[in-house]
């Protein structure tokens, strides 16, 4: 049986993605606000997940309480996961909880703007389309407020063609045993990671996810006819400018504080 993305995987994502290093993702999206948004008070996350980048990225906000967070993702079983691995976290029981809630990025993004918009780990590449990433800027720069910034990062061809396959692993969650594979396909510029799960009872489910790679430019050039500024493209976990050789791209955008003539 398929399922949608992120339905079925929701229940073990966590200890599926136990590779990725959260806390030092989220140091470093701070430290980018520091640099470009310094007085930077509230904080919309889109593509949320199950809330990891959230809870790590809160505290680090303005003392005594951090920022005021919302955290959107499209999938609701997602979402599920997020409000209660965060309720269960605890982490800082004296700042401001994170607001989540059910929000696909394709749409306009949910009132009221924020001062920062952030879009991490390849949420860019789920869009398929040139014209959806075009859509998807359009909403971010809705969700801000004048002279608010966007951290979007996204994934190249490079990491596609470096990587092609560096992902296939299998392992065991409390909820399902996964097998994960995934093939790039070079000339289509799309990257399929497939999810096989079994479940203690023996049932068995597929996802497939599919990423589009998109270059370097292609992503300025978007950014370029965009109602947002760019103000920086970062080399992966850098400050270095990203070159066609990148393999993770952290832009850094911004809504004109003043609204461009026509």
């Amino acid at each position: 049986m398929t399922a949608p993305p992120y339905s079925d995987l929701a229940a073990g994502y966590d200890a599926v993605m136990a590779h990725v290093d959260y806390p030092m993702w989220a140091g470093y999206v701070r430290g980018l606000l520091r640099r470009h948004a310094p007085e930077a008070r509230s904080v919309t996350e889109l593509g949320c997940g199950t809330g990891a980048l959230a809870r790590a990225l809160q505290p680090m906000g303005p003392a005594p309480d951090g920022f005021d967070y919302r955290a959107f993702d499209g999938s609701a079983d997602m979402v599920d996961v997020a409000q209660a691995a965060t309720e269960r976290a605890d982490r800082n029981p004296a700042g401001r909880p994170v607001t989540f809630g059910v929000a696909d990025f394709r749409e306009p993004v949910p009132a009221p703007p924020a001062d920062a918009v952030v879009l991490v780990y390849d949420g860019l590449n789920y869009l398929l389309d040139e014209a959806d990433v075009a859509a998807l800027l359009g909403h971010i720069a809705g969700a801000l407020v004048p002279g608010g910034v966007a951290i979007v990062d996204q994934s190249t061809p490079a990491n596609s063609l470096a990587h092609p396959d560096g992902f296939d692993d299998a392992g065991e969650t409390d909820a399902f045993r996964y097998l994960r594979t995934s093939r790039y396909d070079a000339e289509a510029g799309l990257h399929t990671t497939t999810f096989t799960l079994t479940r203690p009872n023996g049932s068995r489910t597929t996802e497939t996810h599919v990423q589009r790679a998109y270059s370097v430019e292609a992503v300025r050039a978007l950014v370029a006819a965009s109602p947002l500024d760019e103000v920086a493209a970062y080399d992966g976990f850098s400050t270095d400018p990203a070159t066609a050789e990148t393999e993770r791209v952290h832009w850094v955008l911004r809504r004109p504080a003043q609204a461009r003539r026509a």
